[in-house]
């Protein structure tokens, strides 16, 4: 059982994980920098027992979410921020579906199971962080189920050094981690228009293939939903 800090302060959090994901943690050397951030991620840890500020957590539906997929979806995408990138992810992941920024409330068949999406910046992860904490303390209704945490890249070429070690120290709250690199096409085409992956999708047998961003993150949230109803020792073969 997790311990709840006696400070529970935010802005304490802030500032004793700023020498990992500040400005000068790269002038730290490799030894000391490693203490730091195993520090940052076990505090992280314990702050998971410290809800969020009512204002930063996510609402609660009170009846089914509503979306306009012909089948309900198997995940629901949980956008920490505006902007995220929930409504693409919804279009090209056909299991999946966008929750309006609200936790569902798991009403008759609908599925339970959630991931948070946050762009690669230190605000959408610190929303993210939020959201994780929320559920962690058992403020994202009865019926919920968290799957993970998937980051959306935020511009072309690698992941800023500070957003990465940010993310290294909060993703420990999250089940699983996953990441959606930078797409050029995706700005420059409108949602409806993107290709859609579904779990029967064969890679072609030549030339690119228009799935490549999402196809392994589809075949990992299909699998992370399987394990949390039939187990890790599941066969996949054996399940329906």
């Amino acid at each position: 059982m997790l311990v709840t800090p006696k400070n529970t302060e935010i802005s304490a959090v802030d500032q004793d994980l700023a020498s990992v994901v500040g400005p000068t943690a790269h002038r730290l050397r490799p030894r000391r920098r490693r203490r730091s951030l195993e520090a940052a991620r076990k505090q992280a840890l314990n702050f998971t027992a410290v809800p969020p500020d009512p204002e930063r957590r996510a609402p609660l539906w009170h009846r089914r979410v509503t979306h306009t997929k012909a089948v309900d979806p198997l995940v629901w995408l949980l956008g920490a921020h505006g902007g995220a990138g929930v409504s693409t992810l919804a279009q090209v992941l056909a299991p999946a579906g966008d929750c309006a920024r609200s936790w569902p409330a798991v009403l008759e068949d609908e599925s339970p199971f959630v991931v948070v999406v946050a762009k690669e910046t230190i605000e959408g992860l610190t929303r993210a962080h939020d959201l994780l904490r929320q559920w962690h303390c058992g403020m994202a209704g009865k019926r919920a189920h968290l799957l993970g945490l998937i980051t959306v890249a935020h511009s072309p070429g690698k992941i800023p050094p500070v957003v990465d070690r940010y993310l290294q120290v909060i993703e420990v709250a999250a089940p699983a981690v996953w990441r959606v690199g930078w797409r050029s096409d995706w700005p420059t085409t409108r949602i409806a228009d993107l290709p859609v992956w579904t779990p029967d999708d064969e890679p072609p047998a030549k030339g690119p293939d228009p799935h490549a961003a999402v196809r392994e993150l589809g075949d990992a949230l299909i699998s992370a939903a399987r394990t949390a109803v039939y187990g890790a020792a599941a066969d996949p073969e054996d399940t329906p």
